[in-house]
């Protein structure tokens, strides 16, 4: 693995130990935004996705957004137009705000407006993160900024970071939290080598299995965990204890 690949991932896993010394919803917020202002994140919200009868206000966990941004964004409803949440439902891997979520401004509009009174507020690029939370439903963390400069190769950290996060905070709001799954002893060695960056043939190869093979654990070890991906699943694994990358 790159050696800068390895340093960032090291680095998530010490932010996932150390939020859970935390015990408030800010200092979380804090220490997220702490490692990203470099990459030029400057605000970042946790939530909820609304359904077609809640407001941006039922759903919000918490936030770091400019004030006057958050009351307009509330007042005018935006939740209903927003084209990222709105995609957010549609998808399970990160992406990039508004670039990658599609919208028609001729005919639609009012997430054309989002779009742009974002900009107003210095809200020109971001990434929203789905998760699926043990609240069972959605939720998104999302993060963004004027210019962002984060390399793709940093991205699935982020995301690790985001979903471990989401989860601390979701704990602090009084979620129950859920039985603790167990894995074999092939399942926890197949998502350790996952936890490390390591691919499907890069773990099939080191454990002499088919890759076919390596997807089936996969997909058995997300299921007993209640992950909708590997990194969520390698994100329960940590907080669990059950895995130790």
């Amino acid at each position: 693995m790159d050696r800068r690949v390895a340093d960032i991932r090291r680095s998530a896993f010490e932010f996932v130990q150390d939020i859970e010394r935390l015990s408030t919803t800010g200092e979380i917020m804090d220490a997220m935004g702490a490692p990203l202002k470099k990459h030029g994140f400057e605000y970042h919200c946790v939530s909820f996705l609304a359904t077609a009868t809640e407001s941006l206000e039922d759903v919000l966990l918490s936030n770091r957004l400019p004030e006057e941004w958050l009351k307009l964004y509330i007042e005018r409803e935006y939740v209903r137009d927003d084209p990222a949440f709105r995609y957010a439902k549609t998808v399970v891997r990160p992406f990039r705000w508004f670039k990658e979520s599609p919208y028609d401004p001729e005919r639609e509009p009012r997430a054309a407006e989002v779009v742009q009174r974002a900009r107003d507020f210095g809200i020109l690029d971001g990434f929203l993160i789905p998760v699926a939370s043990t609240a069972g439903r959605m939720g998104q963390i999302w993060f963004g900024g004027r210019t962002l400069d984060l390399p793709e190769h940093q991205l699935s950290a982020l995301h690790l970071m985001a979903i471990y996060a989401f989860d601390r905070i979701l704990k602090l709001h009084g979620s129950p939290a859920r039985h603790k799954a167990s894995l074999t002893p092939r399942e926890r060695e197949i998502l350790t080598l996952v936890a490390n960056g390591k691919s499907t043939w890069e773990i099939g190869e080191a454990l002499h299995i088919s890759s076919r093979t390596v997807k089936e654990h996969i997909k058995h070890l997300c299921r007993r965990l209640g992950a909708v991906t590997r990194t969520q699943a390698v994100m329960i694994a940590v907080r669990d204890k059950i895995i130790q990358p």
